[in-house]
């Protein structure tokens, strides 16, 4: 195909130059018929009725093709396959309610490019183009570029964004903070669009970043605005003062379907979704999806090659650099008040959480967060939980049923607490303690009295099986954990006692635990060999 260049050479060499059409054919090494074509043209214009205009638009105007009926050369079998799988996965995510996360042409492209195969995006477009017919021309629209000082303006945006966690369907939402000098985009993930999904977002974001910016700006969102008080005013809601008044940032509203107005954060939701989740979507939990997001986040803060994001990385700097000082977190949590039920239980929204079993028919405040649960008894934190959202869910620890447990020892292995409990500390009660509830629950009693985990009961049964134990007794794990204890005593001061009292200490614990392993070992030689855990 000739280019401008080789049209306006052809002419001027053929009418300046005089050479001839097979002399001009050698030098530029293009076709004789080609030469042929071009001067052809140029006599035409001359001959025209307003020559100097044919001219004109002969020697500016790009040479143009008609392609429309060459085929593509690359667009394999293969890759039409691909380019079908993908476009079926879009009609799966749109029948069940993930349009949104759809992959575009775009990431279409990127995801053939980064399997190995060789195409051009032009040749992806046309291909899905051809297979969808039934696209309708959108509106254009003119838009104002606005420019922002470092540091000056984050916008804010919520949505939403279905995954798969262990297998199930779960919306998740999208929390979204731009910069609008930059760019710059952090993100995440929440089980609810509530109020303390709002302020914990705000609170990680300002930590992530470590600093403050001068105004944030927000749509109509419920979480932000309380009221419409009149024509333009909107009253914020106690939550959005109580931020702004803490970490000392101004805020401004949009007006009523006035998406532009944050156009930013606006396209930043649609795009980081579609970065993150639109290939990936299946995960083990929350956080590892928040890890991924935070991962794509990162990528795209970072990414550069293109016009659009050669200062990129500069300008998000310039943004870091330029925010107010961090005055640290604020609390985000809802306070209530819950009575313990005969279960010592406190029940919120449905989801039993366990307290200590001597709190039943008392009063407790509960902390409230998005993720956990804090139940204390006035100042004083007697439970912790991972939040469950899940409609009937049981959250109880088996310490916390160990009184009633130690009179009521026959409860144990029917009850929904031990159906919750660790693997390892079952497998220890059914290879050891079948026959002995009561020294099981001793041990477990001891070991909360000592600050000790399930997971430090299991550590120090598998210790005691590489000593060549076959019946392990509550009293030799009590010894094993009392000397663990010393041991660490003794780290803590380690300025305080010599070595040779360090050294005693440990023969005389030795020696105990060997006198118990050994009566143990006469009292049970025909016990079954020991099972690990």
């Amino acid at each position: 195909m000739k280019t401008m260049v080789e049209r306006q050479t052809i002419i001027h060499m053929y009418r300046v130059d005089g050479y001839s059409k097979r002399y001009i054919s050698r030098e530029l090494h293009i076709s004789r018929h080609t030469v042929d074509h071009v001067l052809a043209e140029y006599e035409a214009a001359l001959k025209s009725t307003d020559p100097d205009d044919a001219l004109g638009d002969l020697l500016t105007i790009q040479p143009h093709y008609d392609s429309s009926r060459r085929k593509p050369r690359k667009l394999t079998l293969e890759i039409k396959n691909e380019i079908d799988s993908c476009l079926h996965k879009n009609a799966v995510k749109v029948a069940m309610g993930m349009r949104k996360q759809r992959m575009l042409k775009k990431d279409i492209h990127l995801h053939l490019l980064s399997n190995g195969y060789s195409i051009g995006y032009a040749t992806v477009c046309n291909y899905i183009r051809f297979q969808d017919t039934a696209k309708e021309k959108k509106k254009c629209e003119a838009f104002i570029r606005l420019y922002y000082e470092p540091g000056e303006i984050v916008e804010f945006d919520c949505g939403e964004v279905v995954l798969f966690i262990n297998g199930v369907k779960t919306k998740f939402f999208l929390a979204v903070f731009t910069f609008g000098h930059s760019n710059g985009r952090y993100d995440y993930l929440f089980r609810h669009q509530n109020t303390l999904a709002f302020m914990e977002s705000h609170r990680n974001f300002f930590r992530d970043v470590n600093g403050v910016p001068s105004m944030m700006v927000y749509d109509n969102m419920r979480v932000a605005i309380k009221e419409f008080v009149g024509p333009g005013q909107k009253k914020p809601t106690e939550s959005l003062l109580k931020m702004s008044g803490f970490y000392r940032f101004s805020f401004r509203f949009c007006n009523i379907r006035a998406g532009w107005e944050k156009g930013h954060v606006e396209r930043s939701v649609e795009f980081v979704r579609r970065k993150a989740f639109c290939i990936t979507d299946c995960f083990e939990d929350i956080q590892p999806a928040q890890d991924h997001l935070a991962k794509t986040c990162d990528c795209i803060n970072k990414e550069s090659g293109s016009l659009y994001t050669s200062q990129k990385t500069s300008r998000l700097e310039a943004d870091l650099s330029s925010l107010r000082n961090f005055p640290g977190n604020m609390g985000c949590f809802e306070v209530s008040e819950y009575v313990v039920d005969k279960w010592a239980t406190i029940s919120l929204k449905n989801v039993h959480y366990s307290v200590p079993d001597n709190l039943v028919g008392e009063k407790l405040l509960v902390k409230i967060y998005s993720e956990k649960v804090v139940i204390l008894n006035g100042r004083e934190k007697v439970a912790s939980h991972q939040r469950s959202y899940k409609s009937g869910d049981w959250c109880i620890t088996l310490e916390h049923y160990l009184k009633t447990l130690l009179r009521k020892p026959g409860a144990l292995t029917n009850s929904v607490v031990w159906h919750n409990a660790s693997d390892g500390i079952k497998k220890l009660y059914e290879n050891h303690f079948t026959d002995d509830n009561k020294a099981f629950i001793s041990l477990l009693v001891y070991a909360k009295e000592k600050d000790f985990s399930q997971t430090n009961i299991v550590e120090t049964y598998r210790e005691l099986a590489k000593r060549g134990v076959r019946k392990v007794s509550a009293e030799q794990l009590k010894a094993m954990l009392h000397g663990q204890t010393i041991q660490d005593g003794e780290r803590d001061g380690e300025n305080t006692f010599s070595s040779i009292q360090e050294e005693k200490i440990e023969k005389e614990a030795t020696a105990t635990l060997d006198c118990i392993t050994a009566l143990m070992g006469t009292a049970s030689n025909k016990d079954a060999i020991y099972e690990n855990i």
